[in-house]
């Protein structure tokens, strides 16, 4: 299981979560703002990771691309595995992603 999977699956299970709240609790509606916001960023992550594999792939060799796509992608992975400690005491969790 990669920590793009693992991740989805917890969030997930956090949406079902908050829509067992009551419909008009201030906690349900945050609680899904915030599910939403994590699945934007897991996407982000996912998009920067494809993207890199693209440059290193397209032609075997270096290709110019605008920016510095690297520096992009560690920031991405940064804030999964932020996100991803949230459940380190989860049995599916993978201290790897800690390194």
């Amino acid at each position: 299981m990669t920590i793009v999977e693992f991740l989805k699956a917890r969030l997930d299970e956090d949406e079902r979560a908050s829509k067992a709240v009551p419909v008009g609790s201030r906690g349900r509606e945050r609680a899904l703002a915030e599910v939403a916001a994590k699945r934007k960023i897991v996407q982000g992550y996912t998009e920067a990771h494809t993207a890199s594999m693209r440059i290193l792939d397209d032609s075997g060799a270096a290709v110019k691309v605008k920016g510095d796509p690297w520096s992009e992608l560690l920031a991405w992975r940064l804030a999964v595995k932020y996100l991803a400690a949230v459940y380190r005491g989860h049995p599916l969790y993978d201290p790897t992603w800690e390194d």
